[in-house]
């Protein structure tokens, strides 16, 4: 019988554990009761914070229980005092964890269960007990019961593939050009033809929804390493180019061969970069042969922006 008029703990425990009872007669400390009787210990372990210590010749307490490997306990137990720590219903923690009934999980919360937890079991009692508890429950805590770390548990991916990429952005038909002379120096032209889709590309789940997207094939090697002869390139037409991207660059016909200009329609384009902007002129690059070049702002139309591998994947 338990007499609650029992002596006091030594002054290195504090908290609730100052109100421990024992026996009278046969356990001279703190320390000797919880060898005898361990879930007292496991009950009290966060108000434990000192290690075992000579005051007035006695042990005063055990090294702190939860400083123990999860591995080096058997995993009922561990579980037992993990559900004590959080204070929740087998039938709770069975709700919160996604089986129907206690039944699912009281198998686990038995003394006698000791084989390593499956990492699926782990992941929903983790879910269960997880934030629970003072100290709180870490995910960490369950996933040590299986003897694997938690960033190598089999996690169900949910992150976009490639099988949910719709073939739904268009591909605008080109073709190479005859070279444009800008001060003495040839200028590799594109064709392009506006009212021709030739095809779709797949689209990239991060673009669902952009309109303003399409996609070309770049001609020529004017731009090699950059853009191969080839390569399709994705442009968008509402953000607009910055100093240093890559640009398509719309230009008026000029009454060439035998198409008036209305001032709104491009027969040709460049793919180069933007180096320079200016009101009244734009500064390019190409790098095969490498080449700087101006135009009039009144010869462009406009500017599309080609999209970075890195927007796409982001």
């Amino acid at each position: 019988m338990l007499l609650w008029y029992a002596v006091a703990l030594p002054p290195t425990l504090h908290g609730r554990m100052v109100s421990v009872a024992k026996y009278p007669c046969k356990w001279t400390d703190a320390a000797s009761l919880g060898d005898d009787f361990p879930m007292i210990q496991l009950s009290h372990v966060r108000d434990v914070r000192s290690p075992r210590t000579p005051v007035n010749n006695v042990d005063c307490v055990q090294g702190r229980r939860d400083n123990t490997p999860m591995a080096e306990i058997e995993t009922g137990r561990a579980l037992i005092a993990l559900k004590l720590r959080s204070g929740l219903s087998l039938e709770k923690i069975a709700s919160r964890g996604g089986w129907k009934t206690r039944s699912g999980v009281q198998n686990y919360f038995s003394s006698t269960y000791k084989k390593p937890l499956d990492t699926d079991v782990a992941a929903k009692l983790a879910d269960a007990l997880a934030g629970t508890g003072d100290p709180q429950i870490s995910r960490s805590e369950i996933f040590a019961l299986t003897g694997v770390p938690e960033e190598n548990a089999v996690v169900k991916f949910e992150g976009a593939s490639v099988d949910r990429m719709t073939q739904a952005l268009p591909i605008i038909g080109t073709a190479m050009g005859a070279e444009r002379i800008v001060d003495d120096q040839a200028i590799e032209q594109t064709y392009l033809f506006q009212d021709e889709i030739i095809g779709y590309a797949k689209r990239p789940t991060i673009l669902d929804g952009r309109a303003d997207v399409y996609a070309v094939y770049v001609q020529g090697s004017s731009m090699f390493p950059a853009h191969e002869d080839g390569e399709l390139v994705l442009v968008e037409t509402r953000r607009p180019p910055r100093i240093g991207d890559s640009v398509i660059v719309y230009l008026r016909k000029n009454g060439d061969i035998d198409e008036a200009d209305d001032g709104a329609s491009a027969r040709t384009v460049l793919i180069k970069r933007l180096i320079n902007k200016r009101a009244s002129f734009l500064e390019f690059e190409q790098y095969n042969p490498a080449i700087t070049f101006s135009l009039d702002a009144k010869e462009v139309l406009q500017m599309h922006r080609v999209m970075r591998l890195s927007e796409l994947l982001s």
